[in-house]
């Protein structure tokens, strides 16, 4: 792959930009979960880029910088909050995620998005170099090598000893490269599945995407196979839209390979385990874990007993939801006051609301109408996320949603980024 030409950024923008790539491994580290590596730098980062945007050292506009939807979400919430908590200040972790908004889409400007672009594509290969060291030091060994880094502090809640963690996760059958869970890594690898098959310029990509695939089905993880089967789907699309008769018959083969290789994957160890799991998303399930119907579910019943007007817009009180979780009829789902695991659609719903809701699906329509294939791989397999995992305005959000808008309006973007242009606005 030739090197792509950046823009000049300074040194505030290449932290900037690297935190944003790293985030969700920094998250693990830190004193508690809201004061981890990644939150405490986003929140003195982006004071930093107010008070520059402020005194007018640095520019930020609405509809240019970040999508106008984003704003209007944000202070909805706050009013909702506001109203709901009998006028409280709005809590931190709201103001932390209007500053991540504003910070990362005031930093990545179309002229940067090529450094972050190169930034996550290089961590991303990174991790999966590391995953396959683990893979094969397990399968020889029975022992992992760590990629939690046993120096630093965990800020995990659910971790209260960190060396039985980092044990745990040495024997653990499922590799997570440097995350603290194999869901992490999948998830993190899908903008990379997307970039890798709609760059047709690099010879190796149906090589690099089959990597991806192949590390992404090595973690077992359910929600990163459903969300790259939703970016798979949009490459599909793509060809069979496309004029090349060649791309119309891969196409046909690809069926053709998924359906011998799905049967055969199903009967591996892998295979085996996913199978298994599918009795999660049922509530009757006694053996073990719920987590399919937790992710899926639960969050719905509780917003069914919402009244009318908090079905309308939203109730962001945390006694107020607590006693709803109570009354719900799969209230014994949760296993005590802190256990308020939501996905991003119900998070949404129990927060804000309809009109909440409704505001996101503005959010994603704009980013979705005009753009090329790659941006809707992208935003399709984040959508599908949004549906079983808590990815609701944290970092990785962000970076989902930044790689999905800045492909919008230019069909040629892609090869522009990895390729020849030092400014996307130059492609046409």
């Amino acid at each position: 792959m030739k090197s792509s030409v950046l823009s000049p950024a300074s040194f505030f923008d290449k932290v900037v930009i690297w935190l944003l790539v790293l985030s969700q491994i920094l998250k693990t580290y830190g004193t508690v979960s809201y004061w981890n590596f990644a939150s405490i730098p986003t929140y003195i980062l982006g004071l930093v880029f107010l008070f520059l945007v402020i005194s007018k050292k640095r520019t930020f506009r609405l509809g240019t910088s970040m999508p106008k939807e984003c704003f209007i979400f944000f202070a909805y919430w706050a009013i909702v909050h506001i109203l709901t908590n009998q006028g409280s200040v709005i809590p931190y972790n709201t103001i932390e995620a209007a500053l991540m908004f504003v910070l990362f889409w005031g930093v990545v400007t179309y002229e940067q998005f090529p450094r972050l672009v190169k930034y996550y594509t290089w961590t991303a290969w990174v991790c999966i170099a590391f995953f396959a060291v683990q893979e094969i030091t397990f399968r020889t060994s029975g022992i992992r090598i760590s990629g939690i880094f046993s120096f630093l502090p965990i800020a995990l809640n659910e971790v209260s000893d960190a060396s039985s963690f980092i044990v745990n996760k040495m024997t653990s059958d499922r590799g997570a490269a440097f995350f603290s869970e194999p869901a992490y890594l999948s998830q993190y690898l899908m903008p990379l599945l997307a970039i890798s098959l709609f760059n047709k310029k690099d010879k190796k990509y149906i090589l690099k995407s089959v990597i991806i695939v192949i590390t992404i089905f090595l973690t077992a993880s359910g929600t990163g196979i459903i969300a790259i089967g939703a970016v798979l789907a949009v490459y599909m699309l793509y060809l069979m839209t496309s004029k090349s008769i060649v791309s119309k018959l891969f196409v046909m083969f690809l069926f053709i390979g998924t359906f011998i290789f799905v049967p055969y994957f199903l009967n591996t160890e892998i295979g085996e385990k996913m199978l298994s799991r599918q009795s999660e998303l049922s509530f009757e399930y006694d053996s073990g874990s719920r987590s399919g119907f937790m992710r899926l579910y639960r969050g719905l019943y509780v917003y069914d007993d919402y009244s009318v007007s908090e079905k309308i817009f939203g109730n962001d009180n945390n006694a107020a939801i607590k006693e709803h979780i109570s009354h719900s009829v799969f209230a014994f789902t949760f296993a005590d006051d802190n256990d308020t695991f939501f996905n991003g659609v119900q998070y949404t719903l129990l927060r804000t609301g309809l009109i909440g809701l409704l505001i996101m699906i503005m959010l994603h329509v704009r980013i979705f109408k005009q753009n090329n294939s790659c941006g809707r791989a992208i935003l399709m397999g984040f959508v599908t996320l949004m549906f079983m995992e808590a990815v609701f305005f944290g970092n990785n959000m962000i970076l989902y949603l930044i790689f999905a808008e800045r492909f919008k309006n230019n069909a040629q973007l892609l090869d522009c980024l990895l390729y020849t242009s030092p400014s996307p606005r130059d492609c046409s």
